[in-house]
């Protein structure tokens, strides 16, 4: 993993060369966010064309938004290979890819949060009522196995349960699956995997089963925290902070629009999102969750990073969530 980041990195720093960039504001701005509750900002913002007139506030009359959706590349790795100028990543994956990127040209940094939602795990084994009740021959899907939100939280989990050198225990049991696949597996009830650590609205589509329960969320484990960041390089931050301000305003209203208008969101979101299986009037309901907050302050930055560091996932943990974030981020009551 490690080495995989320093080599793309360092690829990137001889393709773009170390001179400085120039200041001209970009015409096309290219994000890439995944279809899902955890960027519904990015969404509603989309929809409602919100970026493209906090920039035309700015003075920036001709820009261009190209939206997609993650391929076999990884958010991050997309970023890094320059396919894209701001990406949504979770905020493991981004810890590691600001230490990665730190001594590389350009490093990461992340300009806002978009959603606090919680990772659920759910599994439709009836004898698991607590993770003390895994046994060797239970497997438990997560994104990816030791550098994915599920799979850090599980083992925070593990540490708090057993004690902090036994935070690995669960470990073995897990398997590295898309939300999809495993979400597939849990509810068909075939093969060896019966539980899922995910996020809404996977956790939510598995839960209507009445065979599949809850047995504990990160919100138990860690407190709230963000589940999603939008990020980009320094490089383009340098060269075009209009536009860096303008999103980072557009995400704001957004969020007020979510707040205010939860139905309305929820319609977007449909719109979106072609292959949902959830009512509307349920979809309105978890996004207009009190508990589940949409906002571009930061949460829980620093203490998945401290946990990362006692578990040797990190290096070199940032002193204050800010060592990660563009300055325009620095005044929001994050931590």
């Amino acid at each position: 993993m490690w080495a995989r980041w320093g080599i793309v990195w360092l690829a990137v720093a001889a393709l773009v060369g170390f001179a400085r960039p120039g200041h001209a504001e970009t015409e096309t701005l290219r994000i890439l966010r995944p279809v899902d509750l955890a960027a519904l900002p990015l969404l509603i913002a989309e929809h409602e064309k919100l970026i493209e007139k906090a920039a035309q506030k700015a003075g920036i009359n001709a820009l261009t938004i190209k939206w997609s959706a993650p391929g076999k590349t990884g958010p991050l790795d997309a970023l890094a290979a320059g396919q894209a100028d701001f990406v949504a990543a979770e905020i493991v994956p981004f810890l590691i890819g600001t230490e990665a990127s730190a001594d590389k040209m350009p490093p990461v940094r992340a300009l806002a949060a978009l959603a606090q939602r919680p990772y659920v795990l759910v599994t439709r084994n009836a004898a698991v009522k607590t993770i003390r009740d895994f046994k060797d021959n239970d497997r438990i899907a997560v994104p990816s196995v030791k550098n994915s939100g599920p799979a850090v939280l599980l083992e925070m989990a593990a540490a708090q349960e057993w004690g902090p050198d036994k935070y690995a225990k669960l470990d073995p049991l897990t398997v590295a699956r898309s939300d999809e696949a495993a979400t597939e597996a849990v509810e068909s009830g075939k093969g060896d995997i019966a539980s899922h650590f995910s996020r809404s609205p996977y956790s939510d589509d598995e839960l209507a089963d009445s065979k599949i329960h809850r047995v504990m969320d990160s919100f138990d484990i860690a407190g709230p925290h963000s589940a999603t960041l939008l990020v980009t390089t320094t490089r383009f931050h340098d060269a075009h902070p209009s536009i860096c301000a303008a999103l980072l305003g557009a995400l704001t209203e957004a969020d007020q629009l979510i707040k205010s208008s939860p139905g309305h969101a929820a319609e977007i979101y449909v719109g979106t999102e072609k292959d949902h299986d959830i009512a509307l009037e349920d979809l309105s309901d978890m996004i207009g969750d009190p508990d589940l907050a949409y906002s571009t302050a930061p949460a829980g930055i620093m203490r998945l990073a401290e946990f990362m560091q006692r578990i040797g996932r990190l290096k070199h943990p940032p002193a204050s969530w800010k060592d990660v974030f563009l300055p325009e981020a620095h005044d929001l009551a994050g931590n």
